[in-house]
């Protein structure tokens, strides 16, 4: 066992069916000194005393229970305090690392001290039986990043490239940047990773480094999927907040412009689809606006006006045509 010491933070409500697995995923890491904190939210769902059966198990394992429901961004912030040890994960309750996923970033970081956080493909997956099956040690090749290049990546993107639960982080870094952001409840891992990369390297390991359960009960999809206006605005919040809190950096004000302007770009390009599938994508429109008003003066912003038009004028017409004489 390597001295390397890695912490993992598991943040659980209602997940208590997938906990074990979560658990197992982690303990089969041999190579490095591991410590575990699983963090009931006030589960109503068995699921603290199937993590106090796993504490039992094992150890290493250390369970907290909240009498009441503090929600996710205090639980996470509740975890970072206790960390201590060289590297941190934290790990949802419903989601899987990957065989020998820890080694490979702990590894990485070892051997390049200068890197903040490693993440790492991502599996989605609905049943078990979507999940590969145990692979052979994969090549870790990985890419690395200047902090300020990742951040212009996201910039320039308007997307969130990194699953939580396939970053691992050096403590120290973590400790530095403080906790997440309580005000941003659906994109302060976005705006977290920025923090990160301000203060080192990125490494993005080519391999998968973990399995990400999808199920009606996940919160990030299902907010997504019922607010996805909130989930832009949440991404544009955690732009400014990013930027607002950062004075150094090679041009930052630009990244900032380039931030907003892209994703009101996306904006426009969920718009466009919308027009194409005869919704209204008025409000869409006026949040690309809002998020930045010199979108209207792109030709991607003239070619949707120039397509709504249409679209109504075929409207109309169409309607016109079913009318009785």
């Amino acid at each position: 066992m390597m001295t390397v010491g890695l912490d993992v933070i598991v943040p659980c409500h209602n997940y208590g069916r997938y906990l074990r697995q979560c658990i197992q995923s982690v303990l089969r890491e041999t190579r490095l000194d591991l410590r575990i904190l699983i963090i009931d939210d006030a589960s109503t769902d068995g699921a603290a005393e199937e993590a106090c059966r796993l504490a039992a198990e094992d150890d290493r394992i250390e369970v907290r229970v909240h009498p009441t429901n503090q929600g996710h961004i205090a639980t996470f912030n509740e975890g970072l305090k206790w960390v201590r040890q060289d590297y941190m994960l934290l790990l949802s309750a419903d989601d899987m690392v990957a065989p020998g996923a820890l080694m490979r970033a702990v590894q990485l970081m070892e051997d390049q001290s200068d890197i903040a956080f490693v993440f790492g493909r991502a599996i989605r997956f609905r049943a078990e039986s979507e999940l590969p099956g145990e692979p052979a040690e994969p090549d870790a090749s990985a890419e690395i990043a200047l902090g300020w290049d990742f951040i212009g990546r996201l910039c320039h993107s308007a997307m969130n490239p990194v699953e939580t639960a396939t970053a691992v982080v050096r403590s120290a870094i973590q400790k530095r940047v403080g906790g997440y952001a309580p005000s941003l409840h659906h994109s302060a891992d976005f705006e977290m990773w920025m923090r990160c990369a301000r203060h080192g390297r990125v490494g993005e390991i080519a391999a998968v480094q973990a399995y990400v359960r999808l199920h009606g009960a996940n919160m990030r999809d299902g907010y997504c999927a019922a607010d996805a206006l909130g989930d832009y605005r949440q991404r544009r919040e955690a732009f400014v907040s990013f930027f607002d809190q950062t004075i150094e950096g090679r041009g930052r004000g630009v990244l900032r412009g380039v931030a907003l302007r892209n994703l009101a770009q996306n904006l426009l390009w969920d718009a466009s689809r919308a027009v194409e599938q005869h919704r209204d994508c008025s409000q869409i429109v006026a949040l690309a606006l809002e998020i930045h008003p010199d979108i209207r003066r792109t030709s991607q912003y003239r070619r949707l006006a120039i397509k709504r038009g249409l679209h109504q004028v075929l409207g109309f017409r169409k309607a016109a045509a079913h009318v009785p004489c």
